[in-house]
């Protein structure tokens, strides 16, 4: 896919952020009304040192991801998503990995994601990554009871 790029988040793609991370969240039944928390105001995230990326391709929004600081050896991952018609061309594996060398590089130890059984190619592809599921102690998410956790050898 010579035409996508991989692109910082600024403020004029909010809408398409918002807008494309609804679509799968309704989709699959998810929405919460937290969801509403970053999608409305991703920097106040960035503010406290997430970064959003967003793939692009013809300056189309095709795919959005968020790594967020938990503390100094643990970030999150939030808001993952490919628009329907361009999953399965190795975009959400592109930013998955562009968010795992960068936790590499900053010397972070632990990825974690929350998730639900009913993403299922989501879940194969964290399992790829190496992802392993972990027991729920706390939640941003009433809809999530999935969550992984990738443990980085810096």
């Amino acid at each position: 896919m010579e035409d996508l790029e991989i692109i910082a988040y600024e403020d004029k793609h909010q809408k398409q952020f918002k807008n494309i991370n609804l679509d799968w969240l309704q989709k699959f039944e998810l929405y919460e009304k937290a969801d509403d928390e970053l999608l409305d105001n991703p920097n106040v995230y960035i503010d406290n040192g997430a970064t959003i990326l967003l793939a692009q391709i013809n300056n189309t929004i095709i795919g959005t991801i968020c790594l967020n600081p938990i503390n100094k050896t643990s970030y999150e991952i939030l808001k993952f998503a490919v628009v329907d018609g361009y999953k399965g061309l190795g975009i959400g594996r592109k930013l998955m990995q562009i968010c795992i060398d960068a936790c590499k590089e900053k010397g972070v130890e632990t990825i974690i994601l929350e998730s639900s059984s009913k993403l299922q190619n989501a879940l194969i592809m964290y399992k790829k990554f190496g992802f392993q599921h972990i027991e729920i102690k706390d939640t941003h998410f009433i809809t999530a009871y999935i969550k992984m956790e990738l443990k980085l050898n810096s």
